[in-house]
């Protein structure tokens, strides 16, 4: 996550622009990483228990997915985390 930059003091708009930022990287990684495992959207949705619209809209970067959402779909992709969130593959 070389990208984003995390200064302080932060403000409530530096805040909002860093956890957009955030969502894009990591949102922009699932879809690689899910692409590389071979599953559609729909498989992923399905096994992770999520829904489909959820999961399209997670890899376009407009929704904040919890910690919860991404170690569910770490475990559907047998993945860590830490992959989810890393510059590298």
């Amino acid at each position: 996550m070389a990208s984003l930059v995390f200064k302080t003091p932060l403000t409530k708009n530096d805040n909002e622009k860093l956890k957009d930022q955030f969502s894009k990287i990591v949102c922009q990684r699932l879809k690689i990483l899910r692409e590389k495992s071979g599953l559609t959207q729909q498989e992923l949705s399905d096994k992770a228990g999520l829904h489909l619209t959820y999961v399209g809209h997670l890899e376009l970067g407009k929704y904040h997915p919890s910690t919860f959402v991404l170690w569910k779909i770490a475990q559907v992709l047998k993945i860590s985390l830490d992959s989810l969130t890393s510059d590298s593959d």
